[in-house]
């Protein structure tokens, strides 16, 4: 079967590979597509890119390579004992994860980590599960209420589904980002502003246009959450979004951005301001305990609402209902064979392309 890999170099290629088995409690899931995850999927490629460029990589470095995976949509083709009556053979499955949601022909899926997808939502939206669920595990991280305003920071696919998300939960949004493409998808998406950082007085600093339009739509106050969702920015960046949110407002840094705070005075001191700052890594409770994702064991209902699953069951409740849309951040498409090639695209130029979808025979 087809199996796409990278490498230590940040190369990536598709190469034949042995069939799965069942490995425990799930699934052998046929993929019927897969999407990249332009942040942190490819960023760390990206970054090797780069070391190799630079020569922080040598040339003579040995390689190493692994199977790439994050999120998708299949079709069952065999279960375990222990879910039949809960899945069936035939079953589309919306699979999410690092290791989970395979960009390969066939994988298996533990139980915990796939869900069933609900009828009229298409696989291609419904591969889009990882970065959904980044933006709403962000979401519950914050405590978002009805009626509040979330500022985004980076309208990559995370920071377009928290948008939509905060729209549907009763709230609102305002984004900003580097790209065109980015904010024209965030405007038909229907977010209340996105905001050109390049836009207004060039002196005042790039972040300033966006700090003016939140404060102007809040009366003064500011945001009553910030999300950075970008995986690297220099100090400014970290700054700017101190200064768009309210005082004992909430700072959400998702992934792995690291922020600076050093220096930071008046409203970009996040001390003075008494800001809540909340880190956000995964798809909800679950996501990074090896016994919940591998041996599928489930924490108890009773006391825990939301885990990873629970998280995924309700995301595509509010994709097939319609208050979340992935269709129109899907930008490009290819056939499992060109991933390298599609890979490229989101890494080389990342101007040019939003959700890449590869599509396996």
């Amino acid at each position: 079967m087809k199996q796409v890999v990278s490498n230590s170099r940040g190369e990536v290629y598709v190469r034949e590979a042995p069939m799965p088995h069942l490995e425990g409690r799930g699934a052998i899931v046929q993929t019927i597509c897969s999407v990249f995850g332009a942040g942190s999927e490819l960023g760390g490629l990206r970054r090797r890119r780069q070391a190799c460029r630079s020569g922080e990589i040598p040339a003579g470095a040995p390689v190493t390579e692994r199977p790439m995976s994050y999120q998708s949509c299949g079709r069952i083709v065999e279960l375990s004992d222990d879910l039949q009556g809960s899945y069936a053979v035939g079953d589309v499955v919306a699979c999410a994860g690092s290791g989970f949601g395979h960009h390969a022909a066939f994988g298996f899926v533990p139980k915990n980590t796939m869900a069933k997808v609900p009828e009229g939502l298409s696989p291609e939206e419904a591969a889009t599960n990882n970065v959904r669920l980044t933006a709403l595990h962000m979401l519950r991280r914050a405590e978002f209420q009805a009626g509040e305003m979330l500022a985004v920071i980076g309208l990559g696919m995370v920071g377009q589904f928290a948008a939509q998300l905060a729209h549907a939960l009763g709230g609102r949004a305002i984004g900003t980002d580097l790209y065109q493409l980015r904010l024209e998808k965030a405007r038909e998406g229907g977010i209340e502003a996105a905001v050109d950082p390049h836009a207004g007085d060039p002196s005042a600093g790039s972040g300033q246009g966006f700090v003016d339009e939140v404060r102007r739509r809040t009366g003064g106050v500011g945001a009553d959450h910030v999300c950075i969702c970008v995986t690297t920015g220099a100090k400014e960046l970290t700054q700017t979004a101190v200064r768009a949110v309210r005082p004992s407002g909430v700072l959400l840094l998702v992934g792995g951005y690291a922020a600076d705070f050093t220096g930071a005075q008046g409203d970009a001191s996040p001390h003075t301001k008494e800001i809540d700052v909340r880190f956000v890594y995964g798809r909800g409770p679950g996501s990074r305990d090896p016994d919940w994702n591998l041996r599928g064991v489930d924490y108890p209902a009773r006391f825990v609402r939301w885990t990873a699953r629970t998280n995924l069951q309700g995301l595509l409740h509010l994709q097939a209902t319609g208050r979340v849309r992935a269709a129109p951040l899907l930008t490009h498409r290819f056939p499992v064979e060109r991933a390298a090639e599609a890979a490229d695209l989101l890494i080389e130029h990342p101007d040019q392309a939003l959700g890449v979808v590869l599509i396996y025979d």
